[in-house]
């Protein structure tokens, strides 16, 4: 039952980590950290050998993965163009209710020292200034590509940019989906995703360029954790507290939207929580 269950938390990451990567400024390597899936994910995607070792592990998260991009995106996307107050103060609830969590992963085998606030604030000065980016890019819309057949220049455009945005995907605090507004080619690959005509002249070399950026980054940030454990937690937990600057909605008062917005937090909070707990009576029934 516990190994059921744990499959069931494994594809349900895996679609909350591919909306939050269709989503500009909601980072996915966060929603990993989230669900203490961080490591376990980095770790079997850090070379062939580890991908074959966890390829069940693999196939359950990515089919999670898949069913959050192609199914849920435009759903969350409603969400927050309607409840945007709501719908991210959830999000900065799951946050603010992993970073005990955090904490406890990064302190598990030494203590923390006074070198560690020095990776924690460049971690977190980084976010929070790509959050400043964002905002002063406001809603600028781009114009979709149309690529209606093979181009060269266009296909190692789109592998280098998803390669890019990949790593930036899994690295707690950034968000990939930003990372390609930036790159200008956001909108382009959101308008090959139509179920009704899947441009697949798009979404083959994203797609390739994704699984490497995941991939080779995954490795580095693997190798990281295993050498750097304290240095390379104090860096992400300022990643994750940073990235609550970057999805801070607009709109804040005293009404009602901001009420409801606090019993959505509260309510991310406590998923948050029982997310870990699950998390918890797994690896317990593992052992």
């Amino acid at each position: 039952m516990r190994k059921i269950l744990d499959y069931v938390k494994v594809v349900i990451c895996g679609m909350v980590f591919g909306v939050a990567n269709v989503i500009p400024g909601v980072s996915g390597g966060t929603m990993l950290v989230v669900f203490g899936l961080y490591d376990r994910l980095t770790e079997a995607i850090s070379g062939v050998k580890a991908i074959i070792r966890n390829i069940v592990f693999l196939l359950f998260f990515g089919a999670g993965a898949g069913v959050g991009i192609l199914g849920f995106a435009k759903i969350i996307t409603f969400l927050f163009q309607k409840f945007g107050v709501q719908t991210n103060m959830f999000f900065i609830g799951l946050i603010l209710g992993s970073v005990p969590m955090i904490y406890r992963m990064g302190t598990s085998e030494q203590k923390p020292k006074p070198l560690c606030i020095i990776p924690f604030v460049i971690a977190m000065a980084a976010v929070m200034g790509l959050g400043i980016v964002q905002n002063t890019m406001g809603d600028a819309e781009q114009v979709a590509e149309q690529v209606t057949g093979f181009d060269p220049l266009m296909t190692v455009k789109l592998l280098a940019f998803a390669f890019i945005a990949a790593v930036a995907m899994i690295i707690p605090g950034l968000s990939g989906s930003f990372v390609m507004l930036l790159l200008g080619v956001y909108s382009t690959i959101i308008s090959a995703l139509d179920f009704k005509a899947l441009n697949f002249y798009i979404l083959i070399p994203t797609a390739v360029g994704v699984v490497l950026g995941i991939i080779l980054g995954a490795k580095l940030i693997s190798t990281l954790l295993k050498k750097f454990k304290l240095m390379a937690y104090s860096a992400i937990l300022g990643l994750v507290i940073g990235s609550v600057y970057a999805i801070l909605p607009e709109g804040f008062g005293f009404d009602l939207t901001t009420g409801y917005g606090f019993v959505c937090l509260l309510f991310g909070v406590l998923v948050s929580i029982l997310v870990e707990k699950l998390g918890k009576a797994t690896e317990k029934d593992k052992a």
